[in-house]
């Protein structure tokens, strides 16, 4: 009995000595780690510093926050700090300086550099008249060229941009072919089934020493078809399109132009666009010049004539538009 006792109790020490060496071991600077949200941060951006740890209880440990060694902030369990990023290539170093209950003193620091990524975008092959001075859309089933366009700097100046590695996700999934040193611009079709594409780029350079993202989203538009006339001596009034009430057709006859914002291909007489005119409800057959519809009215004859245009490319599902007009004689 005495000597079940003797071994219970030396048990008892034994765990004792081991849970207590535990418990005081020293904690190593590499048990802690110091994460940032955004993972790159671009310059004058709010960013959120945080410690975690499975080692040492960080809810009862006195922690100090420093700026480029100043000190602006501590408490208790102080775990999470918030900071403004610098201007472009200022570099901002964010330290951590932890003191454990049992008497411990650890340090974390994470440097970060401030940059920024413009994010450009632009339709490809997307119809749009001469001289048009609006920004050409991309419609639903087109194309879009998105390019990245970093702001880096380094102690010697700004980056090339030609020297950085770039790589493009859209919606969350990886573009290998598209990705690597000096590829800033990354072009994609949408599918059918997109209605909104969010495509960001991860930027860095040839040290890994600088790194930075960037995000934009992009939005599919439909085609729409606009009406304006066609003057003998002037040719076309682009100045103003002409509304669904109509216009007045002069007694020599007039010309109706048709312009297909936005359409893909932006090559009128490709064979995908398929060209339906009606009149009155009634199928015509399709000019030679596949936009423009000479009308004339009877001599003597006055009335009103609705002209409706179907335009629909037949390689996709709904790149597809119509309008309505009354020709008034």
């Amino acid at each position: 009995m005495r000597n079940r006792y003797f071994f219970i109790k030396s048990f008892i020490l034994i765990f004792t000595l081991l849970f207590s060496v535990s418990v005081f071991a020293q904690v190593q600077n590499t048990d802690i780690s110091i994460d940032i949200s955004p993972a790159f941060p671009t310059a004058n951006e709010n960013v959120t510093v945080r410690l975690n740890t499975y080692v040492i209880d960080l809810s009862r440990a006195n922690i100090t926050w420093l700026i480029n060694d100043q000190e602006v902030a501590t408490g208790i369990g102080k775990k999470v700090f918030s900071f403004t990023m610098g201007g472009i290539g200022e570099s901002t170093t964010v330290t951590a300086r932890i003191d454990t209950v049992d008497g411990q003193s650890l340090v974390k620091s994470i440097t970060v550099i401030g940059t920024n990524v413009d994010m450009l975008w632009e339709a490809v092959d997307s119809y749009a008249p001469p001289f048009y001075k609006g920004k050409t859309l991309v419609a639903r089933e087109g194309t879009f060229k998105v390019v990245a366009l970093p702001s880096i700097q380094s102690k010697t100046g700004y980056i090339n941009p030609n020297n950085l590695s770039y790589t493009w996700e859209r919606d969350n999934k990886g573009a290998p072919n598209a990705s690597g040193w000096g590829k800033s611009a990354f072009s994609f079709k949408q599918s059918y089934l997109d209605k909104v594409s969010t495509v960001e780029v991860k930027v860095g350079d040839i040290f890994g020493s600088v790194n930075t993202s960037g995000k934009i989203l992009l939005q599919g538009t439909q085609p729409k078809i606009l009406f304006y006339e066609k003057d003998p001596l002037l040719g076309m009034q682009m100045q103003r399109s002409l509304n669904s009430s109509g216009f007045q057709v002069a007694k020599e006859g007039s010309t109706l132009v048709a312009v297909p914002y936005f359409f893909s291909p932006k090559d009128l007489n490709s064979a995908n666009l398929k060209w339906e005119w009606f009149t009155g409800g009634t199928p015509i057959s399709t000019p030679t010049v596949k936009n423009e519809l000479s009308v004339k009215g009877v001599e003597g004859k006055s009335g009103t004539s609705r002209i409706k245009l179907i335009i629909n490319n037949t390689k996709t599902l709904f790149q597809t538009a119509e309008k309505e007009i009354n020709a008034n004689f």
